[in-house]
């Protein structure tokens, strides 16, 4: 499909959306368009049903980090001018399932970004306790930190990546690091989590994945990937690349050496961070996650006070993910 052709089936689903209440753009549109492989009446019904699923769940009031709010940030950070670059510590207002969560991963950051300007995701998949993590958390409390993670992405990181970068960012580049993946990691009780995530993702977060490597993937992951394949759309598979050791010249082409930690074949070590790139509770290369009563045990990723202060405080709650039409 030519470029023209992709604008006027934009300008198409447009006048088929008709009088909606939220300012969307033209990016944002072709997101559904794509996902849906260009067909309009499935990108129409699979928008509307992400309106409804924000509205009914108060996505929307969800409440992000930021400079101005200082909130505790519910991820490690690297590279951002928002946001200084700040670990996940067990501090008063994360919950304490967000904490729990953490304590059996191997590690995640959301570190600078790519050649394309898209942040760059990384998660030490390799390392995770995948036993712990299904047995001590529930499927609602991971899907609640993952609604708070990627509305931070999305409201706060994406829109300062578009800032820098001088054009519209609303993909992600992820990898996944498999170091230390074993036969004890292929627990379906956990890789059910994946699929919650996936299908979270799918259907009311389309096309904002930009890459995706898996590196230093062992024979193990073969049965693995048999499983996660199935639960996803063929246009996310096929932005995956399966990499063994040999995954160095295509992160490079991908990533700036100065952006790409060295860990994974680049040059940056983030120093004057704990735990440096990608800290890590497994590693134990950063301050213990041990929560406290400043800690409240809900499914939602912030304590109940904050959650409920972000329904009336702009501030608290941070910038919108959409913005209302102005009234006539």
């Amino acid at each position: 499909m030519s470029p023209d052709e992709q604008s006027q089936k934009i300008k198409q689903f447009r006048e088929e959306l008709g009088d909606i209440e939220y300012e969307v753009s033209d990016e944002y549109l072709e997101q559904y368009l794509i996902a849906r492989s260009w067909n309009i009446n499935g990108a129409k019904d699979q928008l509307l049903k992400t309106f409804e699923w924000r509205k009914a769940n108060d996505i929307g009031l969800h409440p992000v980090a930021t400079g101005e709010n200082k909130l505790p940030v519910l991820y490690a950070v690297r590279g951002y001018a928002s946001i200084p670059d700040s670990n996940l510590e067990a501090v008063p207002g994360v919950s304490e399932s967000v904490l729990r969560i953490n304590q059996s991963m191997g590690g995640a950051c959301l570190h600078k970004v790519d050649r394309e300007g898209c942040p760059i995701y990384i998660e030490r998949l390799g390392y995770h306790k995948a036993k712990e993590l299904a047995k001590y958390n529930k499927v609602e409390e991971v899907q609640g930190y993952h609604i708070g993670c990627n509305e931070f992405l999305h409201r706060v990181v994406m829109k300062d990546c578009s800032k820098a970068a001088g054009r519209h960012i609303n993909r992600e580049t992820v990898i996944f690091d498999c170091t230390g993946m074993g036969w004890h990691q292929l627990h379906m009780p956990a890789l059910y989590f994946i699929r919650a995530i996936a299908d979270c993702d799918q259907k009311y977060y389309p096309e904002t994945l930009n890459k995706f490597f898996l590196v230093n993937a062992p024979s193990a992951f073969v049965y693995v990937w048999k499983i996660v394949k199935a639960w996803l759309d063929p246009g996310v598979i096929a932005k995956i690349q399966i990499l063994g050791a040999d995954y160095k010249e295509p992160l490079l082409a991908q990533i700036a050496p100065e952006n790409l930690p060295s860990f994974l074949g680049g040059d940056c070590t983030c120093e004057h961070m704990d735990g440096g790139c990608v800290p890590s509770q497994v590693l134990k290369n950063a301050k213990p996650l041990d929560a406290t009563d400043s800690n409240d045990k809900v499914d939602t990723a912030y304590n109940t006070k904050i959650m409920e202060d972000a329904k009336t405080s702009d501030i608290t709650r941070g910038p919108e993910f959409y913005t209302l039409k102005k009234q006539q």
